[in-house]
């Protein structure tokens, strides 16, 4: 039975709000327009709390108590090499995250990096999805593997271990009494948060389960996610410095205020256009992202308190890919705001109270792989390797790609997917 370890997050948010933007600031660069010098703007630590500042005006700040994990694994199954536990864990005092962990046979070898995967929009399903049990619904047969919905099963049998969650409203963490996608019992309980702060915490509580097990490398930790999960995965790294890596695909970032799908009125009900497409009634209820941002959607003139690109920036110098569908590329406006970020990674310089990128590339496995090639192959000894690396900062810890077709994680864009985090959480065959 795992145990809480030394990376807790009680220590990065015992003295509050304040004390976790303090913990978590100075991870990217002003973007360098506004400093013609290449080196690191010294505004940038404040630039950051106070972006951080403005999500959480709208997220609402996260719990100052943090309850014992109390985690409870029960083994379900072996299949293919891989191990499935269905585990359970403290995420408040009233409330526990249900998950299911896949263990490759491999990592009982070797610490292994993880991924915590979160599952896209269901109806019931939650998780199941994430590991290819189910469909949309419980009842529903197990989506085509082509969609690539199972990101989960696919990610374990590449040789990660993989934690798939419900997330708050769906799967097992529907209250009884309360309806699939309901988000009004949370925020009677929560007024003041949201549930898109929610699920950001869940994915927190998700990394110290995690960190306590003796098989996981707990300094290589990833997240991801598609659609709804694809950005769920960008709030998570944003406001969590431990994971090394993230890789959004599908997800919605932009306001996109058209519609009123971030803060949808309380009495609004089902959708017909999402029943024509699913072929079922599909919710009961509204799903309310984030309740504070009505007045923005009431009055899409009035300037955004802050935006996407700038939630990209709070993950930086950190790993970051943003995978889409060309028209999603397209409608949700993605190349402006991902070259507003790509500045602050190209333009990273290593300062005081800064991540080092050098030192992160050093702590991932293969740097001693590259400074014994270019040293045999080219006579660089290492200091010039470690010099030459400084000079593209994080410049390649940034990317996106786009692939034809649906709304989908197809094959071109898995490969790209396994390859990513095979690079930036340093894994290797045992």
């Amino acid at each position: 039975m795992p145990s809480e370890s030394r990376f807790s997050r009680r220590g990065l948010i015992a003295g509050g709000a304040a004390a976790f933007a303090s913990a978590a600031a100075g991870r990217a660069a002003e973007p360098a327009a506004k400093a013609a010098p290449r080196t690191i703007a010294p505004s940038w630590p404040e630039r950051r709390r106070k972006i951080e500042r403005a999500w959480l005006d709208l997220l609402g700040d996260f719990p100052r108590e943090v309850p014992p994990l109390a985690p409870v694994l029960r083994q379900v199954a072996v299949e293919e090499g891989i191990t499935r536990y269905h585990v359970s864990f403290q995420s408040e005092a009233d409330d526990r995250v249900t998950a299911w962990l896949l263990v490759p046979a491999a990592a009982r070898r070797v610490r292994t990096p993880a991924i915590v995967c979160i599952h896209s929009t269901t109806f019931g399903a939650g998780k199941d999805s994430t590991i290819g049990l189910a469909g949309r619904r419980p009842q529903d047969p197990p989506r085509d593997p082509a969609i690539g919905v199972a990101s989960g099963r696919e990610y374990a049998r590449h040789g990660f271990v993989t934690l798939s969650l419900d997330l708050l409203t769906d799967g097992e963490r529907i209250r009884p009494g309360d309806r699939v996608m309901d988000t009004r019992p949370f925020y009677l309980r929560h007024p003041e948060w949201s549930i898109v702060g929610k699920n950001t915490w869940d994915v927190m509580r998700c990394v110290d389960f995690l960190q306590t097990l003796d098989f996981v490398d707990a300094e290589q930790i990833g997240c991801t996610g598609w659609s709804l999960g694809g950005h769920s995965a960008i709030f998570a790294a944003a406001f969590e410095p431990r994971i090394k890596a993230v890789l959004s695909n599908g997800g919605v970032l932009d306001w996109h205020r058209p519609t009123n799908s971030w803060a949808r009125p309380d009495d609004l009900q089902n959708s017909p256009e999402l029943e024509r497409r699913f072929g079922f009634k599909p919710n009961s209820g509204p799903y309310i992202y984030i309740r504070k941002f009505r007045p923005w959607v009431a009055d899409p003139a009035k300037p955004v308190p802050t935006d996407f690109d700038e939630l990209m920036m709070l993950v930086a110098p950190r790993a970051q890919l943003i995978i889409s569908s060309e028209w999603e590329f397209y409608s949700h406006k993605l190349m402006p705001k991902l070259l507003t970020a790509a500045r602050v990674y190209s333009e990273w310089r290593d300062a005081p109270g800064l991540p080092s990128v050098v030192d992160g590339r050093k702590r991932r496995r293969g740097y001693d792989d590259t400074l014994a090639y270019y040293e045999f192959n080219n006579r660089l000894a290492a200091d010039r390797v470690e010099r030459d690396l400084r000079q593209i900062n994080a410049g390649d810890a940034f990317s996106w790609f786009s692939f034809p077709g649906g709304h989908a994680f197809p094959p071109a864009a898995r490969l790209v997917a396994f390859g990513w985090f095979d690079r930036w959480l340093g894994r290797r065959p045992a």
